[in-house]
């Protein structure tokens, strides 16, 4: 019978304790060298690679983490993704994506799926980052799974959170489009009931306040992909309305996919992009490079607070402690060419 090349294995025949072969296999510089080199022959002898779930089994530790997300389909959330993925595997973790649908039920869901697969802590970007999230984060904290929130948070909770300063983009995107002169302004976003929407919307128009300037209109529409579309149709007749009557020489969009729905909206009723009305984007996703015009848009440093978020947690579950409980990214303007100068 072909022997079972496992941790037990090892230690017989190295002739050392399971305890000894769970801290070489986790940190060899703990064990003695003369051990240390013992057990390295036994491995070599048999090429023996550790699996991680035997690793698990003697630190009680899997390496692997969670990441929820609100949905899959929007590309913002895919730098998200991207910077959590590059630090989780330059640390030697494993990344397991959850996609909660915008929904609290399945938030609360995916928890049970993390509970029993021993997933050894979560990064969330909540639904709404606000009141409705709170009954997650008291979960998570009842079951005592390192937690850290990213991009979309709850205010004044003692979860370590990593965020961008969206009021300070909302602020930016204003002043710029003050500086290219335009008066008459639209706004879409999506609804201000999410924390970072309502923030963006709520420094753009404390900008336009301060400068005496009501902004003209303000659209919201639905998250779902499919429906911004639809929403654009129905509010059709407003839109031109504004676009023609009210002079409307700019539309500020609080998401980038809001604004290339927006854009392809517009061009399928003949009014053209910067000559007619420049278009305001948010976020910087990677199509933002690709619309025609190329969408001027705020950068919303999705990947490096991915990639912070990740290292902050991992550093929790080696060390014990969060490097800092809270970190707030500054936007940045980005210029192309979807507003002109008037």
């Amino acid at each position: 019978m072909k022997k079972k090349i496992d941790i037990y294995f090892i230690a017989k025949e190295a002739g050392v304790s399971i305890a000894t072969i769970s801290r070489f296999f986790n940190n060899s510089l703990v064990v003695g060298e003369v051990t240390r080199e013992k057990i390295l022959n036994v491995c070599n002898k048999y090429n023996y690679k550790p699996s991680k779930i035997a690793s698990a089994l003697s630190t009680k530790r899997t390496k692997s983490i969670a990441l929820l997300i609100p949905s899959i389909k929007n590309p913002a959330f895919n730098s998200l993704v991207d910077g959590v993925g590059t630090i989780v595997s330059k640390r030697g973790y494993s990344l397991t994506l959850f996609n909660t649908k915008e929904s609290i039920e399945k938030e609360l869901e995916i928890l049970d799926i993390i509970n029993n697969r021993s997933i050894d802590g979560a990064i969330v970007s909540g639904v709404y980052g606000r009141e409705e999230d709170r009954l997650f984060i008291s979960e998570v904290e009842k079951r005592k799974i390192p937690c850290i929130l990213v991009d979309r948070y709850i205010p004044d909770t003692d979860i370590p959170y990593v965020a961008s300063n969206d009021y300070l983009g909302g602020k930016i995107a204003a002043r710029f489009i003050l500086e290219n002169n335009h008066k008459n302004i639209g706004i879409i976003s999506y609804e201000t009931r999410v924390h970072i929407f309502k923030e963006r919307v709520r420094g753009f128009t404390d900008v336009l306040k301060k400068e005496g300037i009501k902004e003209k209109y303000v659209i919201e529409v639905p998250r779902q992909i499919g429906k911004i579309e639809e929403n654009l149709i129905k509010n059709r007749k407003a839109l031109l309305e504004a676009l023609l009557n009210d002079q409307v020489t700019i539309i500020f969009n609080a998401a980038d996919f809001i604004a290339i729905e927006l854009i392809k909206f517009l061009s399928e009723n003949k009014i053209r992009v910067t000559e007619d009305v420049s278009v305001m984007g948010y976020d910087n996703i990677l199509f933002s490079n690709f619309t025609v015009p190329r969408l001027s848009t705020i950068d919303h440093t999705m990947f490096e607070m991915g990639y912070t978020a990740a290292d902050n947690l991992i550093n929790k579950l080696e060390k014990n402690r969060f490097k800092d409980r809270i970190v707030i990214m500054d936007p940045k303007l980005v210029i192309r060419n979807s507003v002109r100068k008037i």
